[in-house]
Formats: C-alpha cells, sequence, structure tokens
C-alpha cells in the first residue's frame, strides 16, 4: 500500500526510514519519459548498494491530486538523509512557472540543510565547473533556483555510461560522511 492509498483510507502511515529520495522530471516537452526511466535505472543500482530510495513513481498514483503530490513528497523529504536531483537538457523550462512541482522540488532540497547532489545525464562537457555551469543555465529560468545554487554547496556531477555507477557509490560513500 502507497503512501497516499495509506493516508486516504485513514490508516496510520508506516515510518519507513530513506535514506534519499530522488528529484526529476517526469515527461519531456515532448512527451518522452526518459526521467522516469532513469530515476527508476538510478534508483535500482542505488538500492543494491544498500540504500533505501523513496521514488515518487514507486510510492504514489498517477491519479493522485496535486495536493496529494504535494504532501507525499514533503512528508516523505523530512525522512531522507540526501536529495538526488537528475537533470537533463531541458528539464528547466518549467522553472518559469513558480508553481511547478519540480521547481517546488528544488527549492525545497536546495533550501533544506540535506546533502544535495544534482546528476546531469545528456549533457555536453561544460567549459565551467559543473555547479557554476549549473547557475548559469538555471538563470535562463528562474533567478530564484540559480541564486540558491551559486549560495549552497551540493554536489554536481555529469552522469555519463562510462561513469554510472563510479558516481553512484562517490554519492553513497560521500552522503554518508556528510550526514554523520
Amino acid at each position: 500500500m502507497t503512501v497516499l492509498q495509506e493516508t486516504s483510507n485513514n490508516q496510520p502511515e508506516r515510518r519507513i526510514s530513506y535514506t534519499c529520495i530522488i528529484f526529476y522530471r517526469w515527461y519531456t516537452r515532448d512527451g518522452k519519459n526518459r526521467g522516469r526511466v532513469m530515476a527508476r535505472t538510478v534508483a535500482r543500482t542505488l538500492e543494491t548498494m544498500g540504500v533505501t530510495v523513496w521514488l515518487d513513481q514507486q510510492q504514489m498514483s498517477r491519479q493522485a491530486t496535486r495536493e496529494q503530490v504535494i504532501t507525499g513528497i514533503h512528508k516523505a523529504f523530512q525522512r531522507v538523509q540526501y536529495v538526488i536531483i537528475l537533470a537533463a537538457p531541458g528539464d528547466w523550462d518549467r522553472f518559469v512557472n513558480e508553481d511547478d512541482i519540480h521547481r517546488w522540488e528544488w527549492e525545497m532540497s536546495l533550501k533544506s540543510r540535506k546533502p544535495v547532489w544534482v546528476l546531469q545525464y545528456e549533457t555536453i562537457c561544460p567549459r565551467l565547473d559543473l555547479q557554476t555551469n549549473l547557475v548559469h543555465e538555471l538563470l535562463l529560468f528562474s533567478d530564484f533556483l540559480a541564486d540558491l545554487v551559486l549560495k549552497r554547496s551540493i554536489e554536481v556531477r555529469s552522469l555519463t555510461t562510462e561513469n554510472f555507477y563510479d558516481v553512484l557509490e562517490e554519492i553513497t560513500k560521500g552522503a554518508c560522511t556528510k550526514t554523520l
């Protein structure tokens, strides 16, 4: 039974201790679900490394209302040790809408004290360091988010097929030391 189903049935919510939460954009402008596929792949790999992952597509139904989604994500966020944000080209165009849920996930993560890892995939190697490059890209869509990234110490990695496992292993080791 999912968190939303438990809540809607007025039954007490199970208190599962999750290690991390993964945020991502479900669909691209052209309707492809590459974010969902990447999130599932990252989650499965982390789980083989012993990480307990909260992933909305595993915990919520597609029929959930906006309020149910926000409530479910917020409750899970309070219980995790660190955050992984998956980002691909074109994911930020929705950030111009201040009511966008994915933008809210970024804001909540960047305002928190939790370790945040931004994993960019399907990107070309930037000329600047990855965090500076991320700030420049975000400036096109949200000055507020760009400012949060600039002021915050976050980990930004470029995720490729060649380094996929190594980056996730780095996260599991790095997040453990940052949350102790």
